[in-house]
């Protein structure tokens, strides 16, 4: 892991929270609640709303328990942080900084003020989405980035990983297999040739003493 690495991830962390926080101070400023602005018809409206829960309005008015769940995603990721390397596992960093800064983004508004500013309002094929941010946009991204790259991408580069030996060098080359077959080829060659010597001094032997 590299110092300069860990500084880019900061900096995106601290973006992806800023514009995150900036956004929903803009419209706790400029609107008030359940007021909404269309922007596509009947496609996309933004629409001022405060969430006590989760995502589609699940587990409303335990602040306190998500607030622990967000702080226990938080330290596992945070831990994962030290092996960011944009260089060898550009996916898998991405999808770290997208999830921190989302589940900061989230936290500081539970902290504050125990609910959470949401703004996008989309209905699609007739059906009203919930609303959500920024915050909840990276992580749902990052954590679906994270899964597949821990299924598809990290786990297969590690399968494929020649191995290497305490020399550091490549064992992956195959030994021929025929080199005991080639020495024996070799022997019966030099086997021969003593023969053929063996019979050619023998028979002017035999020759001489005619």
């Amino acid at each position: 892991m590299k110092k300069k690495d860990i500084s880019i991830g900061i900096a995106f962390i601290l973006l992806g929270i800023f514009l995150d926080q900036l956004v929903k101070i803009i419209v706790r400023v400029t609107m008030p609640i359940g007021k909404s602005i269309t922007i596509i018809k009947n496609f996309f409206i933004f629409t001022h709303v405060e969430n006590t829960g989760a995502a589609w309005g699940g587990f409303s008015g335990y602040t306190i328990v998500l607030i622990i769940v967000s702080l226990v995603i938080l330290g596992f990721f945070i831990y994962m942080y030290r092996t960011i390397d944009f260089k060898k596992k550009m996916v898998f960093s991405i999808s770290l900084i997208m999830v921190i800064s989302g589940t900061i983004g989230n936290l500081i508004d539970r902290v504050l003020f125990q609910k959470v500013t949401d703004f996008f309002d989309f209905y699609i094929f007739g059906y009203d989405f919930p609303v959500f941010n920024i915050a909840d946009i990276l992580l749902v991204v990052g954590f679906a980035i994270f899964i597949i790259d821990m299924l598809f991408i990290s786990g297969r580069k590690e399968n494929e990983e020649p191995i290497i030996d305490t020399n550091n060098t490549i064992t992956d080359e195959v030994e021929p297999e025929n080199k005991e077959e080639e020495t024996v080829e070799d022997m019966e060659g030099e086997d021969s040739d003593e023969g053929n010597i063996w019979n050619s001094s023998n028979w002017r032997l035999i020759r001489k003493n005619r």
